[in-house]
């Protein structure tokens, strides 16, 4: 079934178009042949236990102080506009805030593609072993792993300029109300994904 979310057609998922606790987890069998029963139970295990800690992180947040934050960023960076259709910026180069109200929280991004990188974010599973980047204690949930429903508002700023100011962008958020799990702005891999990891106090 295609569903109609910010002026773009979405497949409406099995599990659900927000996250839940059922539905963040997914194990491909086939990936995971060769893992012992117990080291995918055990991991399990610290996910949830991680996915409970952001949930009530979430929950004593200040829906009012994140909103005067955001309109802040906002007053303060009028080339982000709040957009209700992706459709234009389709092949658009800039940069994208998706908010998550619910959860009081944002996500900075950008890309060359606005409207096909948010989209890429809502139809992802993020991948069983990197559900926990950081300690089960202090690893922020990926982007990856909300849903598009999850997603309530989002702002973009078109560019065609070289994407430099990522990084400045995430910095200007105060970091409880951040989503981004690592530095903006292109990594060389995995390494240095790690090595500018964020993490948070749980």
């Amino acid at each position: 079934m295609i569903i109609r979310h910010f002026g773009v057609n979405i497949k409406d998922k099995p599990d659900g178009l927000k996250l839940t606790r059922d539905n963040y987890i997914k194990v491909n069998n086939k990936t995971y042949s060769n893992v012992s029963i117990d080291r995918i139970n055990k991991h399990k295990e610290d996910c949830l236990f991680n996915y409970d800690l952001n949930m009530r992180y979430f929950r004593l947040l200040s829906k009012q102080d994140f909103n005067k934050e955001l309109i802040n960023f906002i007053s303060k960076n009028e080339s982000f506009k709040e957009v209700s259709d992706l459709a234009p910026f389709s092949n658009v180069s800039g940069y994208y805030i998706m908010v998550f109200d619910e959860y009081s929280q944002a996500y900075v991004g950008q890309s060359s593609k606005i409207k096909e990188r948010i989209q890429s974010h809502w139809s992802k599973q993020k991948d069983f072993d990197r559900l926990i980047f950081g300690g089960k204690e202090n690893s922020i949930l990926s982007i990856d792993s909300f849903r598009a429903y999850d997603t309530t508002r989002i702002f973009v700023s078109p560019t065609t300029e070289s994407l430099e100011l990522e990084d400045d962008f995430i910095n200007l958020f105060n970091k409880k109300y951040i989503l981004n799990r690592t530095k903006g702005g292109a990594l060389s891999g995995l390494i240095e994904a790690i090595t500018n990891r964020k993490v948070r106090d749980l």
